[in-house]
């Protein structure tokens, strides 16, 4: 039987990131489920190998009743050769009170023990230590922020980051990419649209595309943003952000546009990157 290479358990106190840290997982590229009950995880796994996924998390926590039973499924699995990993998250007793008064939500044992959310966040303290005993990786979450704990997840599930960058060349005539998080305009340069011999074509052709690079007003815009976006990545990954959408236009997305973004995919290539290009208006 073909199982998933890697499963991992998110788990820990409420109120302590583990919704955040599902996201995070997620981005990376994990399958991710949330608040599966641990009587079908074994059924799933076996089911998995018809879906093509090859690695999935799950968090589970006091919600479910059987939360006792992780940890013979985490046994399970350690003998069946699956990469499995338990993700242990916890923050101080005054922080996650403060944390719940905040969002002004109830903790899952208030609402099924009619107690308190003191009493509800100690005896959950106790109902999980079994559980933090085995984990294999245990995050106090006190002084983290929400980027912070991504971050630091990246860290520890990836060998390097690796951020999704979309490039996307688009006319303004037809208005501005919405999903944009930063947008360069090359109007400037002179418009191969004018030259009749480039009219008919767009920044894919080599000859429309020479043209367009080979002009002074691009060098000098290549030579300052270049190293811009060589600066920018890093700061974007530093803050926890798993993808950037960077938008060049032109008037009409066919010409100017089309070349700059073909030329930056090169360079951001080359930094080790995957890069998706996308021609918005090329057939307008």
């Amino acid at each position: 039987m073909s199982f998933p290479v890697e499963v991992v358990f998110i788990t820990g106190l409420s109120g302590s990131g583990k919704s955040t840290a599902l996201d995070a997982l997620e981005d990376i590229g994990y399958f991710c489920i949330d608040n599966l009950p641990l009587d079908l995880i074994k059924k799933l796994i076996e089911l998995m190998q018809y879906a093509d996924i090859n690695k999935f998390a799950i968090a589970c926590d006091i919600r479910d009743a059987n939360i006792s039973k992780l940890q013979n499924i985490y046994e399970w699995l350690k003998k069946s050769s699956i990469n499995t990993k338990i993700i242990f998250l916890e923050s101080k007793r005054d922080i996650l009170i403060k944390r719940f008064e905040q969002t002004r939500r109830n903790h899952p044992l208030s609402v099924s023990k009619k107690i308190g959310l003191a009493e509800a966040i100690e005896k959950e303290f106790d109902i999980m230590q079994s559980i933090k005993k085995i984990a294999d990786i245990r995050i106090d979450t006190s002084s983290l922020s929400p980027t912070s704990l991504r971050r630091f997840l990246f860290n520890q599930f990836l060998k390097t980051l690796h951020m999704s960058i979309t490039l996307i060349s688009f006319g303004f005539k037809y208005g501005i990419p919405i999903e944009s998080d930063n947008v360069l305009d090359v109007r400037f340069i002179t418009n191969p649209y004018f030259i009749e011999k480039f009219k008919d074509t767009t920044g894919l052709d080599a000859e429309t595309y020479e043209f367009v690079l080979s002009q002074q007003e691009t060098k000098i815009f290549l030579e300052n943003i270049k190293p811009a976006i060589k600066n920018l990545i890093p700061l974007y990954e530093k803050e926890g952000k798993s993808y950037l959408t960077i938008s060049i236009g032109c008037t009409g997305g066919k010409h100017r546009s089309v070349a700059i973004v073909e030329h930056i995919k090169t360079f951001i290539e080359n930094m080790g990157f995957n890069v998706k290009v996308f021609h918005r208006d090329l057939k307008r």
